[in-house]
């Protein structure tokens, strides 16, 4: 898991040589990452845009006072159709989701893997920066799975 967000750094920090300087911070719920997410996303280029993002979900059990926390990282690509504020937008890429847990044998963690995702929706997005939205409906992991996503673009 460390070198793929290592790989996700490096990949956001050295777009800088390949376009515009556009940086968008949101957070977006529901979404790829089931229940919210807290994103970064770095334009690439007029049409095209890389995710990074992160979720992290407790849940504990009433009956064993036991905690497992899942962490979810989506890793997207966004191709943008349209021009002007308003765009269709097509996504796809991975998420890779591990979970931890306190038990009363100890501490676990466990690396579920990448699973595939990709969706479609509506983007709202200024080339000037400032308010940004996002509305999309998920292909994969659960189809039909809705997201909206409110941030700023700089």
């Amino acid at each position: 898991m460390k070198k793929l967000i290592l790989t996700g750094i490096a990949i956001l920090t050295l777009s800088n040589a390949f376009g515009q300087d556009k940086n968008t911070i949101y957070m977006e719920g529901m979404g790829s990452a089931i229940l919210y997410s807290a994103n970064y996303e770095r334009l690439l280029t007029d049409k095209l845009s890389v995710r990074l993002g992160f979720s992290s979900l407790p849940f504990e059990s009433v009956e064993t006072n036991e905690t497992v926390t899942f962490t979810i990282i989506p890793i997207i690509g966004n191709y943008l159709i349209g021009s002007g504020n308003h765009k269709l937008v097509a996504s796809g890429g991975v998420l890779q989701v591990s979970a931890s847990a306190d038990a009363a044998e100890g501490e676990y963690d466990l690396d579920l893997g990448m699973i595939p995702t990709a969706g479609v929706g509506y983007r709202y997005q200024r080339a000037a920066g400032g308010f940004f939205f996002n509305a999309s409906v998920g292909i994969t992991p659960i189809p039909a799975w809705p997201g909206f996503a409110f941030g700023w673009t700089f």
